[in-house]
């Protein structure tokens, strides 16, 4: 949770093929992440999301942000850690309290089709290191490397 009891954030670490398509079945679009979407009323292009991430060199990588980054949005980070095999983001939601417990069940349904296929530890599933400055609707992240936070229903 974080804020004063107002707003509860979520977040894991998985390769992005996972994220956006889920396992061990594979879709045009996780169906977690699509449940979490219809919840929050966000459509987002994954495709492009993909794309980005591909193109997207090593050692860098931004922040998107979708929705009200101050009550309800998806968040993925698409940073390339140079030593990375597997592809792996950060993805998070900030959502209002009173649809908080659906949404958590929802990343952790998507944090355990990461763990059917691979084991990552490290992850942080309640306050992700983004969470604060993403709702303060700060600009830039300094963490690894210098990130952008891009929000892009602005």
């Amino acid at each position: 949770m974080f804020g004063i009891n107002k707003i509860c954030t979520f977040g894991i670490a998985s390769p992005i093929w996972i994220i956006l398509y889920g396992y061990p079945y594979p879709s045009d679009i996780n169906p977690n992440l699509k449940k979490i979407m219809e919840i929050l009323g966000l459509t987002i292009d994954i495709k492009e999301i993909n794309s980005i991430y591909n193109n997207t060199p090593c050692n860098k990588g931004d922040i998107l942000v979708y929705g009200n980054h101050a009550k309800n949005c998806i968040v993925f980070d698409l940073y390339k850690d140079p030593t990375d095999q597997l592809d792996v983001i950060n993805f998070g939601v900030v959502c209002k309290k009173s649809i908080s417990e659906k949404v958590r069940e929802l990343v952790e349904a998507m944090l355990n089709e990461t763990d059917k296929k691979v084991k990552i530890s490290g992850y942080d599933f309640t306050s992700p290191r983004w969470a604060h400055c993403v709702v303060n609707g700060e600009n830039y992240i300094y963490s690894y490397v210098k990130q952008a936070i891009i929000y892009c229903d602005k």
